[in-house]
């Protein structure tokens, strides 16, 4: 455990308690850290997304139990055909997210614990699992986490992230050792290719590819809602090329209105990677930080970071 809980923490995992869930493709298991009774209410239920519900290190239950210790209930869950939950496993699509099993995750919270307003967020093919669920619960959602989510079909993510870059980019990204750990994914040694190749030939025009319409579809149905949005990449992650053409066309064309409720954050180096902890726990800091900035009662419902890192601003 790499966190040392307070003693309203402790009092917050000593409440928790699991619930089944009926979902389309199998049952789901998942974990209700109530709200404390003595803070003050947040009136939100924060979902977290993410493969196990434990999150990599038990992050997320740690997040759990410091956001209900402010005034959220929160749930984590098993998607189906992982960790406890029923169904089928298959390989994972950011295009195909797990909409039906987040929906009725939302809808029993709603009909059997009484939650009406959520805020959701996730990583990667979790966030635009999150992101998905605003076609059919988004009057019920007040916020969304949405973290370095490639937003074209994957074959095309790899193509745009190639072509912005160059021999120095190459050269430099020989002398970084999380890029060699990487290379044990063979996904890793597909995009290393695609990129030399790219590089080689200088081909390729990113602007002309387009968004997956899965990801315009439901970014649509966050727009008709009334939440507000934290986006957040690495500038160096393969995701955020993608996401760049989503900044030039779908978030230039909003009202003013609109886009004052999505902020968009780009860090140096990489957010989506999972070898690096230091960044993990910054973004895991930033996520609790803006989750927290939402409740209605804010200054006394943050919490200290014990990370040492910035919380929200």
């Amino acid at each position: 455990m790499p966190w040392s809980e307070t003693p309203a923490e402790l009092a917050r995992a000593r409440a928790e308690r699991p619930f089944v869930v009926a979902a389309p493709r199998g049952r789901l298991f998942a974990v209700l850290t109530p709200a404390a009774p003595e803070a003050p209410p947040a009136g939100l239920c924060v979902v977290l997304l993410t493969r196990p519900r434990s999150h990599r290190n038990r992050m997320w239950v740690e997040g759990a139990r410091r956001l209900a210790a402010q005034g959220f209930s929160t749930i984590r869950f098993d998607y189906h055909g992982c960790g406890d939950s029923s169904g089928d496993s298959a390989p994972l699509d950011p295009n195909r997210p797990y909409r039906d099993d987040v929906v009725a995750v939302i809808r029993h919270a709603r009909q059997q614990l009484g939650m009406q307003r959520f805020v959701l967020a996730g990583s990667c093919f979790d966030a635009r699992t999150a992101l998905s669920a605003f076609a059919e619960e988004g009057a019920s959602i007040a916020g969304l986490v949405f973290l370095a989510a490639p937003v074209m079909e994957l074959d095309t993510v790899v193509q745009v992230h190639a072509d912005t870059k160059d021999w120095a980019h190459l050269w430099r990204a020989l002398f970084k050792p999380d890029n060699w750990r990487a290379l044990a994914q063979p996904k890793r040694w597909r995009y290393m290719a695609t990129v030399v190749d790219r590089v080689s030939r200088q081909g390729g025009n990113a602007g002309d590819l387009p968004l997956s319409r899965g990801f315009i579809e439901d970014f649509r149905a966050l727009v008709r809602s009334r939440a507000r949005a934290l986006f957040l990449y690495g500038l160096e992650d393969a995701e955020y090329a993608s996401f760049r053409v989503a900044e030039r066309t779908v978030f230039a064309e909003l009202p003013a209105e609109v886009r004052a409720r999505f902020e968009i954050e780009v860090w140096p180096g990489t957010v989506h990677g999972f070898l690096e902890m230091t960044r993990q726990r910054e973004t895991f800091a930033r996520s609790l930080g803006w989750i927290e900035a939402l409740h209605p009662n804010a200054k006394a419902a943050r919490s200290t970071d014990r990370t040492g890192l910035p919380a929200a601003s």
